[in-house]
């Protein structure tokens, strides 16, 4: 981005994942608020590095939790949930040093964010300490007027968003409107010139920030230089590092490319825009026309690379169903359409019932069939949940082939984790392994839960400890020994979780509150540390109309893995 002169990325989208019917899911990072808030972190601190790139954290808050599932439809979260659930993501890119924010497209308990001083002002500022540019969404202060009607005019609109705390709008249709909107409010009152001072203060602050004053253009040729091929190798690894094995019965992958023929089938065998998915060249993904297209590996490409003649690409079901009877096993790459925002929402998040009855019909002929996902987000399984391996590679980007063809074929070894919850059927929706404790039926019952994923290895954990006490203020250590007791090297992801015994404010029974990443040969062992701030524990406190500060609640508390828990206390 540097290279070719943009300064600006509309990233990390840092909205908590929640409902996988929302076109924008495949977006988001985790349904776990202190995973997404790691991950868009460490993506805010890789964009900014260089100091001519900023990010932005977006979209500031409660977006992906429409009560309907579609974009841009209105929400209802109470302050408590909205506080303890929707925000820490986006406070921990501020502690990061992001730029930039956006506010939410939608509305939240019947108010328009981009209308919200308390969200835009009090939350965003004043509690979580945000000091950069506030960026309309694209045309949303004119939505204040033409679709939520709160104003009759464009100039209040733009009154209403600008002293809610916006400093920049994206009007992508008419500027001189905003222009000469803006000096009318600012010449009736409506808006104060103090106000303009400090929303251009800031937006100056930054283009010098970024040094778009000293170095306002890039060389072209050092530019093309740079991102022809740029970060392919790196692109493979993040692909890899991302597939998810589900299911893996008896054993059946690794696939040997020596000695197996298979037969490649699917709709996303050998598709580039459901590999690339959208916002990728256009809005709704690649175009069909002559646009210039990514230089995309397939799966079909890769495996052909790797094993040859003894892959056969079967590109209908009934092809496939044939040729299978010579085959040692059949691969099926299942995808979905590519799409973005509203046009991306999900009614039913299940897979098609051609695409159900392309997996039954090859289960049918008795060979092993291993089914991989190439979608943006998890989908109801149905009978596909029965076939012999199961591997999710969501949407791989332009070395995605290579990244599911390493992996079938046992080059790379899965590590994988989901980092959201796969329902057992679309109805499920929204969906998180953080449900409150209940007085009746638990409610969270998934396919596959939250952190789950399957390695070629396999892993223990021992030896748990954690600092014993620690004040509201500190941070503890947990340490945990990880080994690996199967016969190949692997990588093994260590989520640690806290649990409340008891508390005043219901707490879900687990929540991540950090996780170390360990590599070990077979047979070795590692002890691994993880801090936890007291900070991570903050929940609001108080009766239903909870709409104080979170605050770090005195007490005992648990850490826990799969197997062990151990107790320290918050002084």
């Amino acid at each position: 981005m540097v290279a070719t002169g943009v300064n600006w990325d509309f990233a990390p989208v840092s909205d908590v994942s929640r409902d996988a019917r929302w076109g924008r899911y495949y977006e988001t990072y985790s349904e776990d608020p202190y995973l997404a808030g790691a991950l868009a972190a460490s993506t805010v601190t890789g964009l900014q590095s260089s100091g001519q790139l900023t990010a932005t954290a977006k979209h500031f808050a409660g977006y992906s939790e429409p009560q309907s599932g579609h974009d841009r439809t209105p929400a209802q979260l109470p302050v408590r949930y909205l506080q303890d659930i929707f925000l820490p993501s986006f406070a921990a890119q501020i502690n990061a040093g992001v730029d930039v924010a956006m506010p939410d497209s939608g509305s939240v308990n019947g108010i328009p964010v981009h209308s919200s001083k308390y969200m835009l002002t009090t939350q965003l500022r004043d509690r979580l300490g945000f000091t950069g540019v506030v960026c309309s969404d694209w045309n949303d202060i004119a939505q204040l007027q033409s679709s939520y009607h709160l104003v009759s005019t464009y100039p209040q609109a733009i009154a209403l968003a600008v002293n809610a705390g916006v400093d920049m709008a994206m009007e992508p249709a008419d500027a001189h409107a905003f222009t000469s909107g803006l000096l009318a409010d600012v010449q009736s009152g409506a808006v104060s010139r103090a106000r303009i001072d400090q929303a251009v203060g800031r937006i100056l602050t930054l283009k010098f920030k970024l040094g778009l004053f000293e170095h306002p253009y890039v060389d072209a040729s050092t530019a093309n230089k740079t991102v022809d091929n740029a970060d392919r190798p790196l692109a493979r690894t993040a692909a890899t590092e991302s597939i998810v094995l589900l299911r893996n019965q008896n054993n059946v992958l690794p696939l040997n490319p020596a000695t197996s023929k298979i037969v490649l089938t699917g709709d996303s065998a050998d598709n580039l825009s459901q590999q690339m998915g959208g916002w990728t060249i256009g809005w709704q993904g690649v175009p069909d026309d002559n646009s210039p297209k990514p230089p995309v590996v397939t799966p079909l490409q890769a495996m052909k690379e790797v094993a040859g003649d003894r892959i056969t690409y079967a590109p209908t079901a009934s092809d496939a169903v044939s040729k299978a009877s010579g085959a040692d096993a059949v691969v099926v790459v299942l995808g979905e359409k590519a799409g973005a925002e509203g046009p991306g929402d999900v009614r039913d998040p299940a897979f098609t019932p051609a695409q159900q009855q392309l997996v039954d019909s090859l289960q049918a002929t008795g060979k092993p069939v291993i089914v991989v996902l190439m979608t943006g987000r998890p989908r109801a399984l149905g009978s596909i949940a029965d076939a012999n391996a199961i591997l999710q590679s969501w949407l791989p980007g332009t070395e995605g082939g290579h990244a599911v063809s390493d992996v079938l074929f046992g080059t790379a070894n899965p590590s994988g984790k989901l980092p959201v919850s796969w329902p057992k059927v679309a109805s499920d929706e929204p969906m998180s392994y953080q449900t409150l404790p209940a007085n009746g039926t638990n409610t969270y019952d998934p396919a596959y839960p939250f952190g789950f994923g399957l390695s070629y290895t396999t892993f223990t954990t021992s030896g748990l400890a954690v600092t014993p006490t620690i004040s509201r203020h500190g941070t503890a250590t947990a340490s945990v020994t990880v080994s690996n007791t199967g016969s190949r090297a692997g990588t093994a992801v260590i989520p640690l979780y806290l649990h409340r015994p008891v508390s005043p404010v219901l707490m879900p029974n687990k929540q991540l509150v950090g996780f170390a990443r360990v590599t070990l040969a077979a047979g070795a062992s590692q002890t691994v540390t993880v801090p936890i701030a007291a900070k991570q524990l903050a929940v609001t406190p108080g009766d239903v109309d909870g709409g104080a500060v979170p605050t770090v609640l005195p007490g005992g508390y648990q850490v826990m893995t799969d197997t062990q828990t151990v107790d320290f206390t918050v002084r």
